[in-house]
């Protein structure tokens, strides 16, 4: 759960400030990943001439600058470091190899000691690492301590950097490539990782086992123009480009459309311009068998979702897009007119396998869970299959029975929860079809499963997901009436759905027109609550544990999220005159439940503001406060009910002084189990 940055330019004259401020860009665009700290590594570059020597970059020791903070201290210590004095940030280079940070403590406390880029004992290896190394304390006593080195900090990346040092000192490996295959072999768990060395100047290992990893190429004509075309591999290594190497592929989209996404175990290894590619899966030593060929492929990203535009924060933009981003989701994929389907994903064979499972798992963690707890109910409507619900983090700490013949559908936003591709792993195993659904092209589990769809939600900046939620409710929607599109007897259900569909661009904008004003009003009235309780039922029974958890990730107040049905087994322990009580009561099979539910809460004095659709004296009166949405046929409805729940979210994090994009603790993506 960090975010990691490098940066080459190759025969391309860049400042040495040029070089820093795209370095800090890049990982600012990944911040969201983590950020406790921060940090880069860079050659230690002088404009005096007598300080350069024959040349600047050979065997010096790096240029090592980390911060506590986000990426704007790490700015302000960069420029503020004697090394960087104005005349040297001024000096030219056309051939430069960068790391940079940011981090998500995992190992170690948050401070400078702890941050990366991580060194050897000697500094000449520095590396950054996305991802938790498992047998870092077995390394560190058994070979590295025995053989007198020493650590500074308590971080298991350090514990890289001091056995690259080992493997190059003690057992004599003078080959970049073929130390890193070693290295790679004693090290468990999943990691990224960036090793650069003054043993090898102008060279850098990527290396990726089970967190992202991807590359993106600029190459740069002789008149400085940017080729738009295709990149080959630079073979004979005379052209002219930047090399970016990142988490995240939107943290240089801006500068280039040409990716590689590396596989899992494959080492990216840069020199003199070429890049080489090897696979650590078959063979445990270097040779030049385990090179591999890997695809370019052309990046599809929409650039202006990466600033912040009007909107003071990313969380209020993202929540105010979800007219937008629902309707991206549905286009070309459903045609309001005759009812027809297409997902490119899902071709007649497709369909066909899954109907014909004999069960279907929806396996997802946090918001994404929520989603398919949304959207369950219509699968098992709709399909008359077994439907299972699994939380991703529990399921891998169990020994589920899985079986070819069931359907295992995995959600993640980012396609690289740690947990979900664990699981997805064991399906895979087992012989299940897998199905994956995510918001970002290239990711693993878009490639990892058997076919799958995106969701074309656009990019998701605020770590507290909104519009890519209602899109996972809108895609997984979609996919239960492709997969139902025969059902005679469900015609009218589905065309009541369909109609939905189509409308809820327009409620969307509705809800947020009309819930802004109560919505800020509410926020005001709750923001020194220090513990709150969400109530839904049926299909909010997803929309109160997706408020709760928006709640809980901004504000930092206590919030639990309970199904009504639930209240009377032990939760209405909690009600009492000074307890403020969110709830969800919608005009469906549950309204009368779920009001009378809400009486007995009021009966017990607790307070109680209710988001509705329904224009009820019975509710008015057991509320202190109704908050109305527009109304929309009932599987489509928790769309605009969550919606009240992030604005409320958003508006207390604000009163309260908290960082809306990036909560204290948080990361994104969580690429560690």
């Amino acid at each position: 759960m960090c975010g990691i940055f490098g940066y080459i330019n190759y025969k391309v004259p860049m400042t040495v400030r040029q070089i820093i401020d795209t370095m800090l860009l890049g990982l600012k665009k990944v911040e969201y990943r983590g950020y406790d700290s921060a940090g880069l590594c860079l050659d230690r570059l002088s404009a005096s001439p007598s300080e350069q020597g024959n040349d600047r970059n050979a065997n010096k020791e790096p240029l090592v600058i980390r911060s506590v903070g986000n990426i704007d201290a790490l700015r302000e210590k960069v420029f503020a470091d004697p090394a960087l004095s104005k005349g040297n940030l001024d000096v030219i280079v056309d051939h430069h190899v960068g790391i940079a940070h940011t981090r998500w403590a995992t190992h170690g406390e948050v401070c400078e000691k702890n941050c990366h880029p991580q060194q050897s004992n000697d500094g000449a290896f520095s590396v950054v690492h996305n991802g938790m190394m498992t047998n870092h304390m077995t390394i560190k006593k058994m070979i590295l301590k025995e053989n007198g080195y020493t650590f500074s900090s308590n971080t298991d990346t350090e514990v890289i950097a001091v056995l690259a040092e080992y493997l190059y000192t003690k057992k004599g490996i003078h080959d970049f490539a073929q130390l890193t295959f070693h290295l790679t072999h004693l090290i468990e768990g999943a990691y990224a990782l960036l090793i650069r060395s003054t043993h090898f100047p102008g060279e850098l290992m990527a290396c990726r086992r089970g967190s992202p990893l991807v590359i993106g190429i600029r190459e740069v004509a002789e008149d400085g123009k940017v080729k738009e075309k295709r990149w080959s591999f630079n073979s004979d290594g005379k052209k002219s480009m930047e090399i970016f190497f990142a988490s995240d592929s939107n943290s240089f989209a801006e500068s280039t459309r040409n990716v590689v996404y590396l596989e899992d175990g494959d080492i990216a290894y840069y020199k003199d311009g070429v890049i080489s590619f090897y696979s650590t899966m078959e063979m445990s030593q270097f040779a030049k068998e385990a090179e591999v060929s890997r695809v370019m492929q052309q990046l599809d990203v929409v650039l202006e979702n990466l600033t912040k535009g009007q909107y003071p924060h990313f969380m209020l933009k993202e929540i105010y897009e979800q007219a937008e981003s629902t309707e991206r989701s549905m286009r070309g994929r459903v045609n309001f007119v005759t009812g027809r389907f297409s997902f490119g994903g899902f071709d007649e064979r497709n369909v066909r396998s899954v109907l014909d499972s004999q069960r279907i798992l929806l396996i997802a963690c946090g918001t994404s869970l929520h989603s398919c707890m949304a959207v369950r109910p219509l699968f098992e409507e709709l399909l008359r299959i077994p439907v299972g619900l699994e939380n991703a983090s529990d399921f891998v700490d169990r020994a589920p029975v899985i079986r070819r013949y069931d359907t295992c559908v995995f959600i993640s936003q980012s396609g690289e929860t740690a947990d979900v591709l664990m699981a997805l792993e064991a399906c895979r195993a087992a012989g299940a079809i897998c199905v994956g659904i995510t918001n970002v092209v290239g990711s693993s589990v878009s490639r990892l499963t058997d076919f799958g769809v995106h969701l074309n939600a656009g990019m998701e900046v605020g770590v507290a997901s909104t519009k890519a939620y209602t899109s996972q409710v809108v895609v997984l929607t979609l996919l239960a009436l492709l997969l139902s599109k025969d059902s005679l007897p469900l015609r009218e259900r589905r065309e009541e759905i369909i109609q939905g569909l189509s409308e809820l661009p327009a409620k969307i904008t509705q809800t947020l027109q009309a819930v802004e004003a109560p919505i800020s009003e509410i926020a005001t009235l709750l923001k020194d609550e220090t513990s709150l309780l969400v109530l839904g039922r049926g299909y909010d029974c997803a929309t109160a544990m997706e408020a709760a958890l928006k709640l809980k990730e901004t504000t930092y107040i206590h919030t639990e999220g309970i199904s009504f049905g639930e209240l009377k087994h032990g939760s209405l322990a909690l009600i009492d005159r000074n307890k403020r009580i969110l709830a969800i009561c919608s005009k469906d099979k549950y309204f009368e439940k779920c009001k009378t539910a809400i009486q007995q809460v009021s009966a017990r004095e607790g307070r109680i503001l209710t988001i509705t659709n329904a224009e009820d004296t019975e509710l008015s009166a057991a509320c202190e406060k109704l908050i109305y949405v527009p109304m929309i046929v009932d599987c489509l409805q928790v769309i605009l009910n969550v919606i009240p729940f992030q604005l409320l979210s958003y508006k207390i994090a604000v009163l309260r002084g908290n960082n809306v994009d990036c909560p204290r603790n948080l990361a994104k993506c969580v690429t560690v189990q």
